[in-house]
Parts: C-alpha cells; sequence; structure tokens
C-alpha cells in the first residue's frame, strides 16, 4: 500500500470551524467508550467474586447502551460531521447535537447501573432517540452535496437503517401495553433494534467510510443498484434468525440461509475492491496507523466468514444457542469492525491524535480485543464440543476485559492531553481558545446532570424497575406444580445416576452456562442451586422441553420472565437429554445444599 499518511487531506489548514466542534466530540466519544468498558469489566467480574450494589442485568443494559448509542453512534456521526459538514454556518446545529448526546449518554450512564429500565433511564433514552432523527436529517441534508456516488449512497442507507432500527424501541412500549413483557413480538421488536443497528447501521457506516477514505484517494468504488439492493435483501432476510431465538418457526432458518448467501454474495463484491485498493495481496504495512487499519479489515473479513457459516442451519441455530458465540460476535462488530476501522481512518486522516502514547494505547485496545475474542469464540467451541470449561476462564477473560478500560484512560490522559496544539493542523491560538470555551461548558454539562442524577436515583430499589404486569397475569391462575407439557411423572431414585448426571452437565456447559450460574446467584436467569429443592421434577423437565408454551401460560414460568426480563430460548433439548439434565441438578443440589427433590418429598 502507498503511504496513506501522506494523503491526509488539508482539512484542518485555516480556520476551519469544524475543528472547534471535534475536539469535544472525540474526547466525549472516547469517554462513553471508557464507562461501557468499566460496566463491562463488573460484568466479567461477576462470574469471579461478588459485585456489592449492582445487579448484573442493570450493568448490562449500562454496558449495551453506551456502546451502541454512545460510542458507536457518536464515533459515525462524528466521522460524517467532520467530513460532510462543508457549511460553517451549520456547525452550531451540531454543537447542539453534541450537547444533548452528552446529557443523554451521562443519564444512561447514571441511572441504568442504579435502576436498568426506569423512569429516568428512558427518559434519557428518548432524549437521544429523538435527537438522533434531528441528526440523521442534518446529516442528510449535507450529503446532498456529495452526489450519486457508492460511497455517498452506503452512506445514506446506514441513517436509514439506523432510523428503520428504532422502530423496534418504538413499539417495545405498546407491545409491551397490551401483549406483556412475555409477549414473542416484545423480543422480535428488541432483536429487530439490534440486528438492523448491528448489520444494518454500524455495518454499512464501516462499508460507506472505507469507500469514501478511498475515494479521497482517487479510488472510486462503483456498486451497481441491483448489487446494493441484494445486500439491503440480505439484511432483511437475516432478521430471521434473531426471530427464530424467541419463535422457532419452520421457514425462519431457510429465510436466514437464502439471506446469507445473498450478504456473502453483496460482501464480496464490496470487500474485494476495498482490500485491493487499501491492501493489494494483504501486504502486512509498516506504520501503526496503516497496521490498526490492517486489523480492522480483517476483522471485517472474519465478520463476512462467520455470517458465512450460518448458511448451514445446525451452525446457524447453535450460534444463537451458546450466548458466547453471540457475545463474541457482538464484540467482533462493534471493537473489530467498527472501532479499529475508524479509530483508524480518522487516525490517518487526522481527527484523532497521533503520537508515541496513541500508538500504545492502540496496541493495548488491539491486544484486549485478540485475546478477548480468541478466549471467547475457544470456549464457545469447547461447549460445542463438550470440551467442557477451559480451567479459569472466567479470571482469564476478565484480566483481558481489563485492558480495554486501561488503554482508553491512556488515550484520555496523554492522547488528548494536549488537546491537539502540538499538531501541526492545530497552530491557531483562535481555535484552541474556542475549543477549551466549548469543553468547559462540556464539563459543566456533566457536573449538573452528574448532581442532579445522584440526587434523583438515590437508593435505587425494587421499586423503580418499571415493571408491567401483563393482561394474562389479571386473572389469578392456579399453577400446576408440575408445569405444562408432554412430561406427566418422573421416576427419581434415591441416589444420583453418575452417568445421566455428567451427560446432563455437558449440555448445561453448552446451553445453559452463559446465563445460569450453578449457585444461588442471579446473572440473566436465576442460579440453578436449590432448583431441585423448589420444583418438581416434572415443571423442570418441561420448561426445558416446552419452554414457548411454559412461558406463555405458567404462572410460575411467567413470574420468573417479569422478574428476569429476558425471554428463556427453545434450546430444542429432548426429553431425553432433559432427563440427563435434571440428573445433574439433583447431583448439584446435593453438593451444595446437601438435599435434593425436596420438592416431591
Amino acid at each position: 500500500m502507498d503511504n496513506i499518511s501522506s494523503h491526509i487531506k488539508p482539512y484542518f489548514k485555516g480556520k476551519n470551524p469544524i475543528i472547534k466542534l471535534s475536539q469535544s466530540w472525540m474526547k466525549w466519544a472516547f469517554f462513553f467508550f471508557f464507562a461501557a468498558s468499566i460496566f463491562g469489566v463488573l460484568m466479567r467480574y461477576f462470574f469471579v467474586g461478588e459485585v456489592p450494589i449492582f445487579t448484573y442485568k442493570h450493568l448490562l443494559h449500562a454496558h449495551s447502551h453506551l456502546a451502541l448509542l454512545g460510542w458507536g453512534y457518536m464515533l459515525i456521526m462524528g466521522y460524517y460531521v467532520f467530513n460532510f459538514c462543508i457549511d460553517p454556518k451549520r456547525i452550531s446545529i451540531y454543537k447542539w447535537m453534541l450537547f444533548l448526546n452528552v446529557a443523554a449518554g451521562l443519564g444512561m450512564m447514571f441511572s441504568f447501573p442504579v435502576q436498568g429500565y426506569g423512569t429516568i433511564s428512558i427518559f434519557f433514552s428518548s432524549i437521544q432517540l429523538f435527537s438522533s432523527y434531528y441528526f440523521a436529517g442534518q446529516i442528510l441534508k449535507d450529503l446532498r452535496s456529495q452526489g450519486q456516488h457508492s460511497w455517498a449512497r452506503m452512506v445514506r442507507f446506514s441513517i436509514y437503517w439506523m432510523l428503520l432500527s428504532t422502530l423496534g424501541l418504538l413499539a417495545i412500549g405498546p407491545v409491551g401495553a397490551i401483549l406483556g413483557k412475555n409477549h414473542p413480538l416484545y423480543y422480535m421488536s428488541v432483536q429487530w433494534f439490534l440486528h438492523l443497528q448491528l448489520s444494518g447501521w454500524f455495518t454499512y457506516s464501516v462499508f460507506g467510510i472505507l469507500m469514501h477514505f478511498l475515494f479521497n484517494k482517487g479510488k472510486n468504488i462503483h456498486l451497481l443498484p441491483y448489487q446494493e439492493w441484494i445486500l439491503h435483501l440480505s439484511v432483511l432476510m437475516t432478521y430471521a434468525l434473531s426471530v427464530s431465538w424467541s419463535t422457532p418457526i419452520s421457514l425462519l432458518i431457510p429465510t436466514n440461509s437464502i439471506g446469507v448467501i445473498l450478504q456473502s454474495i453483496a460482501y464480496f463484491w464490496i470487500m474485494k475492491p476495498i482490500i485491493q485498493a487499501i491492501f493489494p495481496g494483504m501486504k502486512f504495512p509498516s506504520g501503526w496507523e496503516e497496521r490498526l487499519l490492517y486489523v480492522g479489515i480483517l476483522s471485517l473479513i472474519a465478520k463476512a466468514l462467520v455470517m458465512a457459516l450460518l448458511v448451514v442451519p445446525e451452525i446457524a441455530h447453535i450460534s444463537i444457542t451458546i450466548r458466547l458465540f453471540v457475545v463474541g460476535f457482538i464484540h467482533l462488530v462493534m471493537l473489530g469492525t467498527l472501532t479499529l476501522n475508524l479509530g483508524a481512518v480518522m487516525q490517518l486522516q487526522g481527527w484523532l491524535p497521533r503520537n508515541q502514547w496513541s500508538k500504545k494505547s492502540w496496541f493495548i485496545l488491539v491486544l484486549g480485543f485478540i485475546s478477548s475474542e480468541v478466549l471467547i469464540f475457544t470456549q464457545g467451541l469447547m461447549l460445542w464440543t463438550e470440551f467442557g470449561f477451559m480451567p479459569h476462564y472466567y479470571l482469564i477473560v476478565f484480566i483481558a476485559s481489563l485492558l480495554f478500560p486501561i488503554a482508553l484512560v491512556i488515550i484520555q490522559l496523554t492522547c488528548f492531553h494536549q488537546s491537539f496544539k502540538t499538531s501541526k493542523i492545530y497552530k491557531s491560538n483562535q481555535i484552541h481558545q474556542t475549543s477549551n470555551q466549548h469543553m468547559k461548558s462540556s464539563t459543566i454539562l456533566s457536573w449538573g446532570v452528574g448532581v442532579f442524577l445522584l440526587a434523583s436515583c438515590g437508593g435505587g430499589g425494587n421499586e423503580s424497575e418499571g415493571t408491567y404486569t401483563p393482561p394474562s397475569s389479571n386473572t389469578e391462575k392456579t399453577a400446576d406444580p408440575k408445569g405444562i407439557g408432554e412430561i406427566k411423572t418422573v421416576d427419581i431414585s434415591a441416589g444420583i445416576d453418575e452417568t445421566m448426571a455428567n451427560k446432563g452437565k455437558a449440555i448445561v456447559d453448552m446451553k445453559c452456562t452463559a446465563c445460569h450460574q450453578l449457585n444461588d446467584k442471579r446473572i440473566v436467569g436465576p442460579g440453578f442451586q436449590g432448583i431441585t429443592n423448589r420444583r418438581r421434577p416434572e415443571w423442570i423437565m418441561n420448561m426445558i422441553t416446552n419452554v414457548d408454551v411454559m412461558l406463555e401460560e405458567d404462572p410460575v414460568a411467567q413470574a420468573l420472565l417479569e422478574e428476569c426480563l429476558t425471554r428463556m430460548p427453545n434450546q430444542n433439548i429432548s426429553i431425553g437429554d432433559s432427563r440427563d439434565i435434571l440428573e445433574f441438578m439433583r447431583k448439584n443440589d446435593l453438593e451444595k445444599t446437601g438435599s435434593s427433590d425436596a420438592a416431591v418429598k
């Protein structure tokens, strides 16, 4: 690859007013990235030790909202603003957009860990949601001057997908009020948002930005209309896999397979010319910024290969059965495909600081990304092949996750320390003073919002959960202690069948431990400890094999769903396998509590 660094466009010469905005914008984006990483580290520690005050679900909501709506959203929109806003008179619009996004981000950062989904967290999430509509309209207006190049269309469609994804968020309230939070349509709405964010908004933005980057170097990537529409169609069709997580319908997996084939073809059309233009022959570059982009491109290739594997129905099913694969894929998109590609491009264009400390911090970030991805996918494969857990897995992945906040602290304290003033592109004293004033107002905003939230959120408590009782719960039902399903009676012996228990443990390790602990600690779902002393064996096996009907009709299962707010997926576990799982649960209870089967005595 010819020297990319020498192709930096003179965006920063003179008194371009966009410079006055870029420093504050990127500082806040990285701040929310840091906050999301802290919440992620705390979530990892839940599997290692005790985390006082916080609950896992609340931290999960805080982590995901700040990662998607704080870091990812601000990083992409920052690139769009810095590159496509060419009218100085319109800068004030984006200054207000930054103000709203910082206020919303800080609000979510303080409220979600305390109350999860509640009045305050929903209020600030709504601020971010509705401000994104206005923001999208303004960016689309600026894009009118960019013509109808393929990169411009890709950028426009990334915004369209972002807007379409929010329909899922808008549907959650009405669906929950009318059908209840345990209805499959409720989870389909959530999955609609997540799928279009990852496969539409984030992926299209990476394609568009890489194509725009090459366009500025005189290398235009041209796509035919039918190629673009095949990509659009594939995004919609692959949503079928997300739907199958909560609603197992026979046609969903074949629909996903067709969508995966179309997506693979479209990815090939887009990625081949991009890779040939940036890294001919995939030759490893010499500059560290180019190497960062190289890892980002490899992540994009890995994402495409992972998606291509989902054409096989068995692999598609296991991808949503083993939660580690889901987590690993989301991180591959957010950290590898999005963060590394856009981070490298913004480094090469001069929108991010370029110095030795920046080089070190990005190296630590990449190390954390690669090590955690290797650990997560390796452990997922071990569970799939029934090899169990690698020794000290949770501790090792926790240590690997610590690299993210370490890298981001270095970026905040060193890379941004001199406010870009040592860079040749920031020589104007007037620009430096204006940037300081803007940062001052942002700092005052953060303290103001922080004090307000600490005062209003103090104490937390279950009363702020914003729970909802579905219509089906208004009339009291008598719970059958055996549950609902094919299992009417279960013969259990006084002792433990070790062969069955070992088989059950292998299944639990593969399909259950990402959401359930073997102790009494709640992660996503309740801990398994003591379950045979609380529930009859028929109920346990029916919950495993007939989960959809149980969640719809069994009052006990519905109460658990209302408590956990996460729908248990249908794992298609056979009756024989469920009996093995029951035997393992009996053994687990006997070892941890000293007794089992109290529910039938």
